[in-house]
């Protein structure tokens, strides 16, 4: 069908960022949740969404990397 690439596995680097960037949005959700007092509900959506604006600049810079 299509042109098989090979994945290459994560870098230490890699691994460490997501980490950081996982416990960052559960400390965020924590925080309007319990500290600021905002229903479970819209603590939860601003991590969400935090984490898709996140994915998409991550994506975005890939994508102008790779095409270099």
């Amino acid at each position: 069908m299509g042109t098989e690439r090979e994945v290459k596995p994560l870098s230490s680097t890699a691994k460490v960022w997501i980490t950081v960037v996982a416990v960052l949005l559960m400390m965020w959700f924590l925080f309007a949740w319990l500290i600021l007092d905002r229903h479970v509900l819209d603590a939860a959506g601003e991590s969400v969404g935090t984490a898709f604006a996140l994915a998409v600049v991550v994506s975005v810079v890939g994508s102008i990397r790779q095409s270099r």
